[in-house]
């Protein structure tokens, strides 16, 4: 068994967001609406385990999970805001998902002040890859400071050390100074959580004065000479590398497995064990 040949189950859910382009809200308007039927009978709950032999339509149409994934970069400009619609109006990503493959959706966001290197794709498993804070994905920022930040500013080791941030301490996994003059100083910083915001908050504990927040990379993947506002599609050399730097498809396969055993063992305790479940883990081996 491996992590690329098993049809593993999954909410009913996620298995809509995998098979069509529609968005959450959309799976659930869906779901709500009776468009949506698992094996000839109305589907509406959302966390009802799909199997590979379920037959799942919408309007009718029987639905397959995508074959082939897209993975795709943009140089996110300033003044967008990283949602797939805007309700008050605002520059959204709307215009570049309209142009990318159907079912593609954000990595994570850039505020709205901040530019650089935003990821898109259709594989939710390697969005959430990603985005785990445990999987420790670089990703690199550069820093503006209106300041002179001088290299035995104690701040600097506190961006290493640990910064309370929202009951919590965040902490760079490095930071190197790239250019400083007497009136600003220039920062290349490296997460490797990527939890909301936190650069930003960070900076404002510190009362480092920051003035332009870009990022250049996740994992290995570089901007490069991609012009802000341009995207383009990753090859599959390089979404295999993304892959690898998030800690491989075997790490997500397993954590899957992890999550339905543990589903299968709640459902026992509730006294109502989830017999189809149960069987398929003890069919691939997994104990539960």
């Amino acid at each position: 068994m491996t992590a690329t040949d098993v049809f593993v189950p999954r909410r009913l859910g996620k298995y809509l967001r995998d098979c069509t382009p529609l968005s959450v809200n959309d799976v659930r308007a869906a779901l709500s609406h009776g468009r949506v039927t698992l094996d000839g009978q109305r589907a509406e709950d959302e966390h009802a385990l799909v199997f590979e032999e379920d037959d799942v339509r919408v309007d009718g149409r029987r639905l397959v999970p995508r074959h082939r994934q897209h993975t795709a970069m943009l140089h996110k400009p300033l003044g967008v805001t990283s949602t797939v619609r805007d309700p008050r109006g605002k520059a959204d990503l709307s215009r570049w998902l309209d142009e990318m493959p159907a079912g593609m959706f954000p990595i994570g966001r850039l505020d709205r002040n901040t530019s650089g290197l935003l990821l898109f794709t259709t594989d939710g498993d390697l969005a959430n890859a990603v985005l785990r804070p445990d999987h420790h994905t670089d990703k690199v920022y550069w820093l503006w400071l209106d300041e002179h930040v001088p290299d035995g500013d104690p701040r600097l080791g506190a961006l290493l050390g640990g910064v309370p941030v929202l009951g919590r301490d965040a902490r760079a996994r490095s930071c190197t100074v790239q250019h400083r003059t007497e009136h600003f100083t220039e920062l290349l910083v490296t997460l490797d959580e990527g939890r909301n915001r936190q650069i930003r908050r960070m900076c404002r504990a510190l009362d480092f004065h920051l003035n332009g927040l870009h990022r250049r990379s996740i994992g290995p993947l570089e901007l490069g000479e991609l012009p802000s506002g341009a995207w383009r599609l990753l090859d599959p050399g390089e979404s295999d590398a993304l892959w690898q730097a998030t800690g491989g498809r075997r790490r997500a396969f397993a954590r899957k497995l992890k999550a339905l055993a543990r589903l299968s063992e709640q459902r026992r305790h509730e006294g109502a064990p989830h017999v189809r479940l149960d069987a398929w883990l003890s069919r691939h081996g997994v104990r539960h």
